[in-house]
């Protein structure tokens, strides 16, 4: 999930207020209440609206590191399933969704992508045993109002160990959520192979980047 600025001239009103609400989130009831009012018209919003790439982005930055097309991939803050649509139509048929909201889920679930879901919230432990996907991809999760660096050791607990996680960080954002800090401290512990980390758009018409595209595997 991710938000951009509210102030769009391509957006209705509706539209922009659902963003700004988006921006000004400070709990998880706050959260589910948004997700679920939105979740309808969401895709409308941030792709034809706002030209949001970050999930094909994230999915052309994972596809080279997986194994095959049967390698489980956890997307993590599914929302309504852009990246999880992005990469099954790559023949992927193994993706899992994780996300907080389940009116969003439900609409993820009904594009087809997805084999099963984790309703589950990113700042509290994950519902998941130890080493049980072969990837993870996130994308629109690590923004403004929602999570912080802090779900990184839980999100590694879950894949198996050599196991890629791609991911998208709103870049006002990197250093406030600890991003950086926290990358560093799990690579200096041996708990994180740092891949890439790339300055990149999250929507098309942006001017400059305004994210960053992250690579890791779980050592």
């Amino acid at each position: 999930m991710a938000a951009a600025s509210s102030a769009h001239p391509l957006l209705d009103l509706d539209a922009q207020a659902l963003l700004a609400r988006a921006y000004a989130l400070r709990s998880d009831e706050e959260s589910r209440a948004l997700y679920r009012d939105w979740a309808r018209t969401y895709d409308q919003t941030m792709v034809d609206g706002l030209q949001y790439r970050s999930p094909m982005v994230v999915v052309d930055l994972l596809r080279p590191h997986l194994a095959g097309s049967q390698a489980s991939v956890l997307d993590i803050g599914c929302g309504t399933g852009l990246a999880g649509r992005a990469l099954a139509a790559h023949g992927y048929t193994a993706i899992e969704g994780l996300d907080l909201s389940p009116e969003m889920a439900q609409v993820a679930a009904d594009s087809g992508a997805y084999r099963a879901f984790v309703m589950a919230d990113l700042n509290a432990p994950l519902p998941v045993p130890d080493a049980t996907f072969d990837a993870a991809m996130c994308c629109g999760t690590f923004t403004t109002g929602h999570v912080s660096a802090a779900c990184l050791p839980e999100v590694l607990r879950i894949l198996r160990p050599g196991a890629p996680f791609a991911f998208s960080v709103k870049l006002s954002e990197w250093d406030a959520l600890g991003f950086g800090s926290t990358i560093a401290a799990l690579q200096a512990s041996g708990a994180l192979r740092l891949g890439s980390i790339t300055p990149d758009r999250l929507y098309a018409n942006s001017p400059e980047p305004d994210g960053m595209m992250c690579l890791v595997w779980r050592v």
